[in-house]
């Protein structure tokens, strides 16, 4: 087995022709679909990291054999003998319209557990400029957008739920055991972090009601799940991604604003890439994500002018790259590192360098 993973590669063609059939060649068909390239991107990243995935089902080159077969002109039929069907368990049904294929291949992706684990594999929703007032929420006693208002904007993620499922998801991930987060003012939150997933019993709509309430630390306790709570996990809906529910739980508490651990004149840097596919988009998260990828370290008020865009924008989305770890404060060390590791001649030995030359020279 290869030491690194190969890359996926997903080709966008409006063409059968010349098509070549690789594990990690995926081909999409023109006009592009939504679904079609969000599934894409899915079975993309998984392919990228060693994990075992079947193509998606609208990719033509596992198809070929059959489309070819409903393709041929009818010829005239000739009498053959007459063959009765015998049904065995180990006789797979033979697939009669490209629906039946469509479906068969869907239930392939994934198993019969996870297919019912729809939160956790919902498509991402993309929040445009004139409804983020109505899902996010706003907060009349600050302008987010007042850069001389901008110490005031700062919020401490610690005093919110969001601060609790933190600490209980490092608390998992350290033990490596299941934890629950339990609360006499909310629901019971379950961190599973073999899988890395949580489980809920609640919607989004209550979700976002409480998360920018202020929470007391003597009504949370972090414990092993107990039996109660197990009994009732049957429900396989209420499964969510932890990344993606962390998330969307930081955007809903910032409401426009930076977490406290960030200073704000200060240049900040996104590590990698947020997995978009599956998070809830923010107003020019694209270009913001892009921006502090491509041009580096830089302040949050900076990136929304270069922008053109308003800074609550910018706040939110680093909010929720921060709260998993993506989005950090620049380090000036880091400046003083590099610069010590660039080489350096000391004058003496240039000297006697340039003494080599011009006498191979002859000079």
């Amino acid at each position: 087995m290869a030491r690194n993973p190969q890359r996926a590669i997903i080709v966008l063609t409006a063409g059968t022709a010349g098509r070549i059939d690789r594990d990690n060649v995926l081909y999409l068909d023109k006009p592009i679909k939504t679904d079609e390239m969000m599934d894409a991107i899915d079975w993309a990243n998984d392919i990228s990291h060693s994990r075992v995935r079947r193509k998606p089902y609208f990719d033509r080159v596992q198809i070929s054999e059959f489309a070819r077969e409903i393709a041929k002109p009818n010829k005239p039929e000739v009498p053959l003998p007459e063959i009765k069907a015998v049904d065995t368990p180990q006789s797979p049904a033979v697939l009669k319209t490209p629906a039946d294929f469509k479906v068969n291949e869907q239930e392939k992706l994934i198993n019969l557990d996870e297919q019912h684990k729809k939160a956790k594999y919902s498509s991402a929703i993309t929040i445009e400029e004139p409804d983020f007032n109505d899902f996010f929420g706003v907060l009349p006693e600050i302008n987010l957008n007042d850069i001389h208002e901008r110490h005031l904007a700062a919020y401490d993620p610690k005093k919110y739920y969001q601060g609790y499922v933190q600490f209980a998801y490092k608390s998992a991930g350290e033990k490596t055991q299941i934890l629950q987060l339990s609360s006499s003012v909310w629901n019971t939150l379950v961190v599973l972090p073999h899988s890395h997933e949580i489980w809920l019993d609640t919607n989004d709509d209550v979700l976002r009601e409480k998360a920018c309430v202020w929470l007391d630390l003597g009504t949370m306790s972090i414990t092993p799940i107990d039996k109660e709570i197990t009994q009732s996990m049957g429900n396989l809906e209420k499964i969510q991604d932890m990344n993606a529910f962390l998330w969307k739980l930081a955007l809903w508490t910032s409401k426009g604003r930076y977490p406290k651990a960030i200073e704000v004149d200060r240049p900040i840097y996104l590590q990698q890439w947020p997995d978009l596919t599956r998070y809830i988009i923010t107003p020019h998260a694209l270009r913001i994500a892009a921006f502090l990828v491509s041009r580096g370290p830089e302040t949050m008020i900076n990136v929304a002018t270069v922008l053109a865009i308003e800074l609550r924008y910018v706040y939110i989305f680093v909010s929720a790259a921060h709260a998993l770890g993506l989005a950090a404060q620049a380090k000036r060390q880091m400046d003083a590192l590099i610069q010590v590791t660039l080489p350096v001649i000391p004058p003496a030995r240039k000297g006697i360098l340039s003494r080599i030359i011009n006498k191979l020279r002859g000079e």
